[in-house]
């Protein structure tokens, strides 16, 4: 039942507890670069998409007025566009976990291996 949990923000995910957000940030956004890359991909279709045909429909059924301001229709596309950022990062997150555990696994490992050694060489030293 854990596994089928959804978070929202990077603070609720139980892998990525104890971590600072500055940590949380490095590990989300600049671990998993293939993952990142085809996210991105596939964010600016959707967008593009979106923007082709959701946006532009709905602006011109709406608020036609707002296509002769550039700067209001630029306004709500770089809204638009910043909040599917916002839902592409959350998926991730989501999908990532897994990887985030291991991940953290890994370095956990490598924290008790550097302590463990660094515990053996004055006891070998002396």
């Amino acid at each position: 039942m854990n596994e089928m949990a959804f978070y929202w923000k990077a603070d609720e995910v139980p892998e990525l507890q104890g971590l600072s957000r500055l940590e949380q940030r490095v590990l989300l956004r600049g671990t998993f670069l293939k993952e990142r890359s085809m996210s991105t991909v596939a964010l600016l279709v959707v967008a593009f998409a979106s923007i082709e045909f959701v946006i532009n429909p709905l602006v011109r059924s709406v608020a036609p007025q707002m296509t002769t301001s550039q700067m209001g229709y630029a306004g709500a596309l770089i809204v638009w566009i910043l909040l599917l950022m916002g839902v592409r990062d959350i998926v991730m997150m989501n999908i990532l976990r897994p990887k985030i555990a291991a991940k953290r696994a890994a370095q956990t490992a490598a924290k008790v291996a550097e302590l463990e050694k660094q515990a053996s060489e004055p006891a070998g030293s002396a």
